[in-house]
């Protein structure tokens, strides 16, 4: 068993698997081993009822349904929940989400049936921001902090380079709760299924995105309580508008010391 072998049966090895490959470069064609991430459907169901599917990374399956569900507007509190039944299978897994009280009828679910990151749209007019008590502005050295660290602790990236990361950290910027799966959006409802789970105050720190500032994820977020939000990557015009508008600190391009504020750098200790 090889080195980078060790590392992903720590980190899981259900999420990850070896493959040959062939490299070629200039020099010439070399046979290696490469870790590639595992991406299984999901089918997500409400009460034995069908509602949504997706392609992820496999496990954290609760988390993925209580952040879909919540999403979806199907909850707005982890203890509406009564249960969720899982079932995998080598290429697939079955969720049902068990309410504590029955829908007569199900909203449409947030994701789309698509591979990856897919979403089906609406969600930021759908999502409405949560309002949360104000806290002290955010010191930029938590997000550096926070930049910092991301990477050793994606352990699932550094083996495969297929997966995105959403993180919430705290005040301080070091992580509480991270979430990695292939596609940017899983991660994301992952990770606020988490949060719902913990019971996590979202005013008690921000959230930090390996991806790009989208307007799906940032809403997703914001809907979570969530008020700062740092990514990797830029934003677009319709995120801005609608960090503007909910009060949401976007801080983008949050790597190698710096980050630029696009929305509410009252948020922020500047």
């Amino acid at each position: 068993m090889t080195a980078l072998c060790d590392e992903v049966e720590e980190v899981g090895a259900a999420s990850m698997r070896e493959v040959e490959a062939l490299l070629v470069t200039e020099a010439g064609c070399a046979r290696r081993t490469e870790v590639v991430a595992v991406e299984m459907r999901a089918d997500v169901a409400v009460d034995g009822v069908a509602w949504t599917s997706a392609a992820l990374s496999p496990g954290d399956w609760e988390d993925y349904a209580f952040g879909a569900a919540f999403a979806g507007g199907l909850i707005a509190r982890a203890d509406e929940v009564a249960g969720v039944d899982v079932r995998v299978t080598d290429d697939a897994a079955a969720l049902d989400v068990r309410l504590r009280v029955p829908r007569a009828e199900l909203p449409r679910a947030a994701g789309a049936v698509l591979p990856g990151c897919g979403l089906a749209g609406g969600v930021a007019e759908a999502c409405g921001a949560r309002p949360r008590p104000a806290r002290a502005p955010l010191a930029p050295e938590a997000v550096w902090r926070m930049s910092r660290a991301l990477l050793p602790a994606q352990g699932m990236h550094r083996a495969t380079g297929a997966t995105h990361a959403a993180v919430f950290a705290d005040r301080t910027g070091a992580p509480v709760l991270m979430r990695e799966d292939v596609g940017r959006h899983n991660a994301v409802d992952k990770l606020v299924g988490a949060m719902l789970r913990a019971d996590v105050d979202p005013a008690d720190g921000f959230a930090y995105l390996s991806s790009r500032c989208a307007l799906e994820l940032v809403a997703k977020l914001a809907r979570a309580g969530v008020r700062i939000v740092a990514t990797v990557s830029a934003p677009t015009s319709a995120v801005l508008d609608f960090a503007e508008r909910e009060g949401v600190a976007l801080c983008a391009f949050a790597r190698d010391g710096r980050f630029t504020v696009y929305a509410h750098p009252e948020l922020i200790a500047l």
